[in-house]
């Protein structure tokens, strides 16, 4: 009966963001985003600051500085909030022709379409 409660919140929580075929399209397109990511922070249009912050915040994530694992819940969860944090930060400070123009050279729909 757990695994059933288990599975029926994930799959509440998938339709909130599309649906099962949101998640999958999600993750057949990881590699592509993960080039995205790459390019926007080698491209010299965007401002250093929220690279800066983006970097940061990974190396922070990854470094032994991080809460303890043994704290319930707060351990796992301010990995969790940074790199949501991170990625909003950084998306939102890009110029939207940019972001276009990269999208597009990768195969990736536009925002509009999404």
């Amino acid at each position: 009966m757990r695994l059933f409660k288990q599975l029926f919140r994930f799959w509440r929580a998938t339709r909130r963001v599309g649906g099962a075929r949101a998640v999958f399209d999600l993750a057949r397109h990881a590699p592509q985003y993960f080039q995205l990511m790459v390019r926007l922070l080698k491209d010299p249009r965007v401002s250093p600051f929220p690279k800066a912050v983006f970097l940061g915040t990974g190396l922070f994530a990854i470094s032994p500085l991080n809460l303890p694992e043994w704290v319930p819940v707060v351990g796992t969860l301010d990995d969790i909030g940074l790199a949501i944090f991170a990625i909003t930060f950084f998306l939102g400070r890009i110029p939207s022709d940019v972001m276009s123009e990269h999208r597009q050279a990768l195969g990736l729909k536009a925002l509009e379409e999404s």
